[in-house]
């Protein structure tokens, strides 16, 4: 008969093991817990308990003689039934409203610094990614003359989002014509998602006054580009030296997990695909070691949280070893994506 957590003493047990590997980095002892466990049992009585933890797969240790570490399994369990949410710590709230305040430029430079604040809160790698705009949905576009041969195309989303992008053209464009086009297109594509308009161009816009075809058809071949919304431009990682010095990792000798994991981080379109299957549109989603599908973050832990601008859903989230103050990050992630969505309203 397989061996399940079911006493209050044995979940104690595990739960003071993990808090304390975490807290130190070191295999934990019976003699460790003792003082630990708030149960007042014996040392003998946990090392019992330990060695059908170890059977059971919820620890392990780097040899007979030595003290008890978590594996997956265990984490996993801690997580889902033993870990104790707490709310922000006021020292972690402060420095992320100090950070995240002021005036922004853009969506994108308010997650480039989320990421590198995350970094440094949580002293973890921080991750932002940027909604995917194909669900955005179109506001208005405008069309701004810069000379006789450029023209600024201006894309506004619902959610406040802003694309541009310089449009060269053959000869100088008409205001008129520029004016007519530009109600045609915003009465035509208004409400629309990106993803529908690029899908049915033709559909939408078959019936064009002949006068604005040919500014249409401008709209048309530079909509590859304004509509280009690339993986690898839209995914922020910051603080890639807060891991170097974790322990799993500093003390590697041959650099073989880091190196992994530092050139995996290097992918940022591969990143953004893993980080949408680590947290399938959920509000906090954790994700341990070798659940991961990618060989390169099997030693690590992801903690991801959404936030919402309008319509689109975008993730953040943090990435370390599998040792890592689960109840803290889980509070400062999902606190940083509830922020966000007070800034992006």
């Amino acid at each position: 008969m397989s061996y399940t957590l079911q006493a209050e003493r044995d979940k104690n047990i595990l739960r003071c093991l993990v808090d304390r590997h975490v807290l130190t980095g070191h295999p934990v002892g019976s003699k460790s817990l003792v003082h630990r466990s708030l149960l007042g049992i014996s040392s003998a009585t946990i090392r019992n308990t330990m060695v059908e933890l170890e059977e059971a797969g919820y620890i392990s240790r780097p040899h007979s003689s030595a003290g008890g570490v978590p594996t997956d399994k265990g984490y996993r369990y801690y997580v889902d039934a033993l870990l104790q949410l707490r709310p922000i710590q006021p020292k972690d709230r402060q420095r992320i409203h100090q950070e995240l305040e002021g005036e922004w430029q853009n969506v994108q430079e308010v997650l480039s610094h989320t990421a590198q604040i995350l970094g440094m809160v949580c002293k973890e790698v921080g991750v932002a990614l940027a909604p995917k705009l194909y669900e955005g949905q179109f506001q208005r576009l405008e069309l701004i003359p810069m000379s006789d041969c450029k023209v600024l195309l201006v894309l506004m989303l619902s959610s406040g989002l802003v694309r541009n992008i310089v449009a060269e053209v053959d000869s100088n464009l008409p205001a008129k014509e520029l004016s007519e086009a530009v109600r045609f297109l915003n009465e035509r594509l208004n409400g629309c998602s990106l993803r529908q308009i690029k899908e049915q161009f033709d559909e939408r816009l078959k019936d064009a006054p002949q006068a604005n075809r040919k500014i249409i058809q401008l709209f048309i071949q530079y909509s590859e580009y304004l509509f280009d919304f690339r993986e690898d431009e839209q995914t922020h990682i910051g603080g890639t030296t807060h891991i170097v010095s974790q322990p799993e990792f500093s003390k590697d000798y041959t650099n073989t997990r880091l190196s992994s994991l530092l050139n995996f981080l290097e992918h940022k379109r591969t990143v953004a695909h893993w980080l949408q299957e680590c947290n399938h549109g959920k509000d906090v989603a954790i994700t341990i070691g070798q659940e991961h599908n990618k060989d390169e973050v099997q030693s690590c832990s992801v903690v991801t949280s959404t936030y919402r601008i309008g319509d689109m859903t975008g993730i953040i989230g943090v990435i370390g070893p599998t040792r890592m103050p689960y109840s803290r990050l889980i509070s400062v992630v999902g606190y940083t994506a509830r922020y966000l969505n007070t800034m992006f309203v």
